[in-house]
């Protein structure tokens, strides 16, 4: 299990599946508080989840543009 920080104990496999997801709702419309999603998270976890989160958002936005 790869760990995002020493402080963190949860994977990193964890962590990019819930970013995707939540960046998958955000997308679909649904309106997210990333501060209670990541409310428990100590600051690297939280840096390291609201990156991934971004990066997929993003991700999704310009694939909607490109078909």
């Amino acid at each position: 299990m790869q760990v995002v920080s020493k402080k963190c104990v949860v994977s990193s496999r964890d962590l990019d599946f819930l970013a995707y997801s939540f960046a998958r709702m955000r997308f679909h419309g649904r309106h997210l508080c990333t501060d209670a999603i990541t409310g428990n998270m100590d600051e690297d976890c939280r840096m390291w989840f609201l990156k991934r989160y971004d990066f997929y958002f993003e991700q999704l936005n310009e694939k909607e543009l490109t078909e």
